[in-house]
């Protein structure tokens, strides 16, 4: 396309440059003095008017065209341009109308979430306390029975050497010693009249 437009240019730059040498090599040879430029001369109007049908019809195929072409391309372009921009632009206030709807909604979800969060806090801390509270409880259980554990094992032992003493005394006091079997036999006694003594 530059091309023809370089060679259409140089065509007519041409004509331009033959056409006025022409018309003073003719005037020249007439005879007549120095032209005067405001006359009317049919030569040179004919000249003219090939000279700027020549440039209209090679401007025309040449550079109108695709002038014409680009600029369409152009506008097409630029109103394509504004389609997707307006389109862009309801799509950001749909955008926009949906996030502070969103918004809205997040809002008055707020003071149910909070409310959920303290019931499920309050829940937490009672189940917290009732775990706490059976747990102390049955680590009373535990200490109650091993005290009472202890407490046996301590008056077993206490009524052990009490009988082992009494053994000894009465041994003495007899003049004659307990078999072993004589010795659990009086312990066992010992200790059932001692339970029962501290039922009643």
């Amino acid at each position: 396309m530059n091309r023809k437009i370089l060679l259409g240019l140089l065509f007519i730059v041409a004509l331009l440059l033959i056409a006025p040498a022409a018309l003073l090599a003719a005037d020249e040879k007439s005879g007549g003095g120095s032209p005067n430029p405001m006359e009317w001369r049919f030569d040179t109007a004919i000249w003219a008017i090939v000279v700027f049908v020549l440039l209209l019809v090679i401007l025309r195929t040449s550079a109108w065209d695709p002038i014409l072409e680009g600029l369409q391309k152009r506008e097409e372009t630029i109103r394509a341009s504004i389609e997707d921009a307006k389109k862009a632009r309801e799509e950001m206030a749909q955008m926009k109308a949906d996030f502070d709807r969103e918004l809205a909604e997040a809002h008055q979800q707020i003071p149910k979430l909070m409310e959920e969060a303290r019931k499920k806090a309050e829940d937490m801390t009672n189940e917290m306390r009732a775990k706490a509270a059976a747990e102390i409880q049955a680590e009373r259980e535990r200490l109650r029975h091993e005290v009472e554990i202890a407490k046996d094992q301590a008056l077993k032992e206490m009524w052990e050497q009490a009988a082992h003493l009494a053994t000894l005394i009465s041994a003495k006091a007899i003049g004659k010693a307990l078999s072993d079997e004589d010795h659990r036999r009086l312990l066992d006694e010992a200790m059932v009249e001692i339970r029962q003594s501290s039922i009643n």
